[in-house]
């Protein structure tokens, strides 16, 4: 085949999956265009208390900077992912095939282990140097959650996931037996458990009661948690420029998004801070405000002096198509090839670790 048309045979993969398949996800505006961009500011953050949650392509991403990063963050929190450098350096071929994206004629995602690779690959780079230690992933906090509906990662993806962190020591909780569907579980959900599709925000439930996988993660993390806010949140939603980060069309990452920083943090308390990654065709530009305010960690936040960041992407197109679903880069495609993308140096990672160094007082 050649390569023009290998090309076209991947972008036409790519549209066709993006780790949230073949369901169309309904146009949402994005948020007001008259709200305010804010610089991203500095805040008292508490080291012990950095953590990164993702889902699906964030999932993935989430994995990234936790394992790059594990000296900075000290736990995460993974829906719909998958291991290490899942994709290997096998582009988005390799990622659809083997790690998830695709729905097989059986209603099963596609999958093949890349546990071994993933692992070699690990081990490699943090005796390079090019990430940290693998031995501060012992003992961290990881949760993972992957629904036994799922048909986009496929559940022995994230079994994968769990047997990495295993390996090196990290104190896992997976929950792995609700019937749902692709995405993001939360009280806020305005999906059904088992219901598949935009904005792949889904609400299950537990011995007749409503789950809340975010309080599980959170206790996880923290310990005894105040109360959840159910009523008109007290911190402040706020829209920040993400471009003097180096976000651009060329890393796929929008020109703003969006931190939550509740009223406690804002007046000088230390606090605690979650990196929280959305998946493929969940940015803003397409379903508004709905990853934001229905991922539940909000409500938690606001009362447990917790910063939430939520990086956004953007989708691109010709001449360049090569993230038409707006995922976070887990194959390499930031500036159309990365083969650093899983490391310190991959070029949105870096992005994204420089707006964390921002809100913990780094820079």
């Amino acid at each position: 085949m050649s390569s023009k048309r290998t090309r076209t045979f991947l972008v036409a993969a790519v549209l066709a999956a993006g780790l949230v398949t073949q369901h169309s996800a309904a146009i949402a505006a994005p948020p007001d265009a008259s709200t305010s961009v804010v610089k991203l500011q500095r805040y008292q953050v508490d080291p012990a208390k950095i953590f990164v949650a993702g889902i699906s392509s964030g999932g993935f991403a989430a994995v990234q900077m936790h394992v790059a990063h594990s000296s900075t963050f000290k736990g995460a929190a993974i829906y719909a992912g998958g291991v290490y450098w899942c994709a290997g350096a096998g582009g988005v071929a390799t990622a659809l095939g083997n790690c998830g994206g695709q729905t097989l004629p059986t209603g099963q995602a596609s999958y093949n282990s890349t546990l071994a690779e993933s692992q070699t690959y690990l081990e490699t780079q943090s005796a390079l140097g090019t990430i940290d230690a693998a031995s501060n992933l012992r003992g961290q906090p990881v949760y993972l959650w992957s629904g036994t509906k799922d048909a986009t990662v496929n559940p022995l993806e994230m079994a994968d996931l769990n047997s990495e962190y295993l390996r090196y020591g990290a104190n896992v909780r997976f929950d792995n037996t609700f019937p749902a569907a692709h995405g993001w579980e939360s009280p806020n959900g305005e999906l059904d458990c088992g219901t598949a599709g935009s904005p792949f925000m889904v609400r299950c439930s537990q011995n007749g009661a409503v789950y809340d996988s975010v309080k599980t993660w959170l206790t996880m993390f923290l310990g005894s948690l105040a109360p959840r806010n159910n009523g008109k949140l007290q911190g402040s939603l706020m829209t920040f420029d993400q471009t003097e980060f180096g976000a651009s069309p060329k890393v796929s990452l929008s020109p703003t998004g969006s931190v939550f920083v509740p009223k406690s943090c804002s007046q000088g308390r230390t606090c605690g801070f979650v990196l929280a990654l959305h998946g493929c065709k969940q940015q803003s530009a397409l379903i508004g405000n709905k990853w934001v305010g229905q991922a539940g960690i909000n409500e938690w936040a606001d009362t447990n002096s917790l910063i939430v960041l939520y990086p956004d992407t953007i989708a691109t197109s010709a001449p360049d198509p090569t993230n038409p679903n707006a995922c976070f880069d887990w194959w390499g495609y930031s500036n159309q090839a990365d083969p650093n993308y899983a490391i310190k140096t991959g070029l949105q990672m870096q992005v994204l670790y420089s707006m964390v160094q921002r809100v913990a007082g780094v820079q």
